[in-house]
C-alpha cells in the first residue's frame, strides 16, 4: 500500500495564537493519556460472514484513524470452468475471517511492453515498485479493501479536539453519525495491469468522512476475452467492477455506510471503466454518482473494436487456433494463467487488444449511441482532464533540453495520422490540416513552443474531445454535471521538469497523499500548497460524492494547513451545460472558466470527420477513431525516423478468417457489432 510513508513533509499546524496554542496544548495532553490505550480490532457483520479489521492511526494530527477492512472477498473464485465467465456471489463462511492483508491481484505481466501512452507517469516510472504490487498473482482475486473513517474514540481528544481548536468547519462533518457516503474507486492501467492494492483510501476517508473502497478486477485476457459469440461475450473484468458494486450496495450499511449515496470514481482506463458502466443496465441502482477522471467511453482506447482479431492471435500463440470457439475456450481454459498473460499481444497504437466490447448486453451499443439516447442521465456525474494529458505520446520523439524539432514535429503527426487514420484519399491533406491547427503561428519556429501544442495534439484527440463531448450529451437535458481542468502536479523526478500535469497527476490530490508525504509510487517534494491544494480536492470530491454538488456540505477553508488564505474559498464550482460550458480551473490560482479549448474540440469533433467522411469509411460512430485502420502486414511496422532512429508499433497479423455467416462457434476476424 502506499502508506510505506517517509518522515512527514512538512507541519500542518498553522502558527497559533495564545487561545489556540492553550487548546492544542490540552489537546495534545489528551492524546498523551490515549496512547497506552490500545482500540480493540474492529469487527462488522456482512451477508456472508464476520470480518475483523484492523485500526490504522494516520501520521497526521488532523486525521483521525482508519478501519481497515483489507481481501474481503466479492465474489467467487473464477478458475477452473468458471474463468471466462460472469463473476458470481462468494460463499458464506463460519467464525470470524482476518481481513488484515491485502488480497492477491489479478493474474497480468508488466515485464513485457507495456503501453506507456495510456498509463499514469507515476506508475511508469516507478515499475519496480509497482512490481511489487503484483507478486504472486492469483486468479482467486475477485476482493475488495474498505477504510471507514472512525470517531474520536474513548476518552475525548482525537481529531474532533484538534479541530475544534483549529477549523471548527469541519467538525460539524465528521460528527454526522449518519450513514456515511460510499467512494468506490476502480484503479486505472490499460486493461492489462493493475489492482486495487495500490491505492489507499485511508487518507480520503478520514479527512473527506466517507468510506471508501478499492477492488480487484480481472484484466487482460482473463477479464476481457471474447470471441464475438456466446463462447466468450467478454466484459468479465466490467461484471467484475458490477458485482463488486452489487456487493456493497448489499453490505455496506454493516460498515456505516449509505447504499443510496455510492459514487465510483477512477483514472484514466478506471474513468473509461466507470464511463461504460454508466451507460450498462447491468449497473442500474448500484450507484448514484459518477466521477471521471481523464478518461471516457468515447476516447479510442475506451473499447475493443476488434476483440476477435486479438482473441484468434492469443489462441495461435498457445496451441488454441481451432475453428469452433466453444473448443477453442475449453482449450484456453486448460492453459495456465501465467502462460496465457504471458503472450505478448500488441495492438495497435492508440488501441487495446483486450478490453470492454460491444456484447449486445453489458455494452448494448456504442457508447455515443447510448449517450445520445440518454442512457446515462440518471447519474450525477463530474468529470475532467489534466491539462497535459498526453506527456507520453511526445516523450518518445521529444529532446527534454531542446524541445521539438520541425522535422520530429512532422513525423509525429504523419505517425498519428496513419495509426489512426491508415491511408484514406485525402491523408496528406488530413495531415497537412493537423499541422496547420497545432502550429502556434506566432512562434512556428521555437521548439519548445512545438514541443507544447504536440502534447496538445494528443491531449485533445485523446482526452479533451472525448470528455467534452460525454459532458455536452450528459448535460443537455439538465442532468448535474461539473467539469474541471486540472492545472497543477507535484515537483518529482517522475518526468521531465519542462511538462505540465500529465496523465495520472491528479491522483496523489485525491487521496490526499501530500498529507501524510512521499510515498514509493508518488515521491514528490510536496509543499504546503501541495497540502492545501489536496484538501481542496478532496473536499470537491467528497461534497460531490454526499450530496452531488461539489460546492457543499464542507466549504473550502484549509487555513488550518496552509499559512496563506486559501483561493478556492472565493470560488463556486458553476454547473456545467452546453452552451455556456463552465468549467473549474484547479491549480494554485483557481477560476471558474468557459469553454475549455473549444476551437480544438470543434475541429476533431465537426471538421475532420466532415472533410473525410470518416464515418462512412470505416464505419465510426463516433468523433474518435476507433477502429485501427486496416493492416496486412504480419510483423512489426517499423518507421524509420528522420534523425535515424526508429520507432516500433506493434501491429499484429490478422490471422485467416473463418467466416461460416458469422454463425455462433465459429471464428470470424470482423468486428464486434
Amino acid at each position: 500500500m502506499w502508506l510505506r510513508l517517509g518522515p512527514p513533509s512538512l507541519s500542518l499546524s498553522p502558527k497559533p495564537t495564545v487561545g489556540r496554542s492553550l487548546c492544542l496544548t490540552l489537546w495534545f495532553l489528551s492524546l498523551v493519556l490515549r496512547a497506552s490505550t490500545q482500540a480493540p480490532a474492529p469487527t462488522v457483520n456482512t451477508h456472508f460472514g464476520k470480518l475483523r479489521g484492523a485500526r490504522v492511526p494516520l501520521p497526521s494530527e488532523i486525521l483521525g484513524p482508519v478501519d481497515q477492512y483489507l481481501g474481503v472477498p466479492y465474489a467467487a473464485p473464477p478458475v477452473g470452468e468458471k474463468r471466462f465467465l460472469p463473476p458470481e456471489p462468494p460463499p458464506s463462511w463460519s467464525g470470524i475471517r482476518n481481513a488484515t492483508h491485502f488480497p492477491p491481484v489479478c493474474p497480468q505481466n508488466i515485464h513485457t511492453a507495456v503501453p506507456e501512452v495510456m498509463l499514469p507517469v507515476w506508475f511508469t516510472a516507478n515499475l519496480d515498485i509497482v512490481a511489487t504490487y503484483i507478486q504472486e498473482p492469483n486468479e482467486d482475486c475477485l476482493y475488495l479493501n474498505v477504510y471507514v473513517p472512525t470517531e474520536d474514540g474513548e476518552g475525548g481528544g482525537g481529531r474532533a479536539s484538534y479541530l475544534a481548536c483549529v477549523s471548527p468547519l469541519l467538525l460539524a462533518d465528521i460528527r454526522d453519525s449518519g450513514a456515511k457516503p460510499v467512494m468506490v474507486y476502480i484503479h486505472g492501467g490499460s486493461y492489462m495491469e493493475g489492482t486495487g492494492n495500490m491505492i489507499d483510501g485511508s487518507v480520503l476517508a478520514s479527512y473527506g468522512n466517507v468510506i471508501v473502497i478499492t477492488l480487484n478486477y480481472r484484466v487482460g485476457v482473463l477479464g476481457f476475452l471474447s470471441t464475438g459469440d456466446q463462447a466468450a461475450k467478454g466484459n468479465y473484468g466490467l461484471l467484475d467492477q458490477i458485482q463488486a458494486l452489487r456487493w456493497v450496495s448489499e453490505n455496506i450499511a454493516f460498515f456505516g455506510g449509505d447504499p443510496h449515496r455510492i459514487t465510483v470514481f477512477g483514472s484514466g482506463i478506471g474513468a473509461s471503466c466507470v464511463s461504460l458502466l454508466t451507460l450498462s443496465h447491468h449497473s442500474e441502482g448500484l450507484f448514484q454518482r459518477a466521477i471521471i477522471q481523464s478518461g471516457s467511453a468515447l476516447s479510442s482506447w475506451a473499447v475493443n473494436y476488434q476483440p476477435v482479431k486479438y482473441t484468434s492471435l492469443l489462441a495461435d500463440k498457445v496451441g488454441c487456433n481451432v475453428l469452433d470457439t466453444v473448443d477453442m475456450v475449453d482449450c484456453l481454459r486448460q492453459k495456465s494463467a501465467k502462460e496465457l498473460v504471458e503472450q505478448d499481444i500488441q495492438p495497435a497504437r492508440y488501441h487495446v487488444a483486450f478490453g470492454p466490447v460491444i456484447d449486445g448486453d453489458v455494452i448494448p451499443d456504442d457508447p455515443e449511441i447510448l449517450m445520445e439516447q440518454g442512457e446515462f442521465l440518471n447519474y450525477d456525474i463530474m468529470l475532467g482532464v489534466n491539462q497535459g494529458e498526453g506527456l507520453k505520446f511526445v516523450e518518445g520523439v521529444v529532446d527534454p533540453e531542446d524541445g521539438v524539432s520541425g522535422t520530429d514535429f512532422d513525423y509525429s503527426v504523419s505517425n498519428f495520422v496513419d495509426n489512426l487514420y491508415g491511408y484514406p484519399e485525402g491523408k496528406d491533406t488530413l495531415r497537412e490540416t493537423i499541422k496547420f491547427m497545432y502550429t502556434d503561428w506566432a512562434d512556428r519556429d521555437n521548439p519548445e513552443t512545438r514541443r507544447k501544442t504536440l502534447v496538445a495534439l494528443f491531449t485533445d484527440h485523446q482526452w479533451v474531445e472525448p470528455s467534452v463531448v460525454t459532458a455536452d450529451l450528459h448535460a443537455r437535458y439538465g442532468s448535474p454535471t461539473y467539469f474541471y481542468a486540472f492545472y497543477h502536479h507535484c515537483q518529482s523526478l517522475m518526468k521531465p521538469a519542462w511538462s505540465d500535469a500529465a496523465h495520472g497527476d491528479e491522483v496523489p490530490y485525491v487521496f490526499g497523499v501530500p498529507m501524510v508525504g512521499p510515498t514509493d509510487l508518488f515521491p514528490c517534494n510536496f509543499s504546503k500548497n501541495d497540502v492545501m491544494l489536496s484538501a481542496v480536492v478532496m473536499t470537491y470530491w467528497t461534497n460531490f460524492a454526499k450530496t452531488g454538488d461539489p460546492n457543499k456540505p464542507v466549504p473550502q477553508d484549509t487555513k488550518f494547513i496552509h499559512t496563506k488564505a486559501n483561493r478556492f474559498e472565493e470560488v463556486a464550482w458553476s454547473k456545467y451545460n452546453p452552451r455556456d460550458q463552465l468549467y473549474l480551473h484547479i491549480g494554485l490560482k483557481p477560476r471558474v472558466r468557459d469553454h475549455y479549448r473549444a476551437t480544438k474540440v470543434a475541429f476533431w469533433k465537426h471538421l475532420v470527420p466532415h472533410l473525410y467522411n470518416l464515418h462512412d469509411m470505416f464505419h465510426y460512430t463516433s468523433t474518435t477513431t476507433k477502429v485501427p485502420p486496416p493492416d496486412t502486414t504480419h510483423s512489426s511496422h517499423i518507421t524509420r525516423r528522420p534523425n535515424g532512429k526508429t520507432w516500433s508499433t506493434k501491429r499484429p497479423a490478422i490471422s485467416p478468417a473463418y467466416s461460416n455467416e458469422n454463425a455462433q462457434g465459429t471464428l470470424v476476424t470482423t468486428p464486434l457489432n
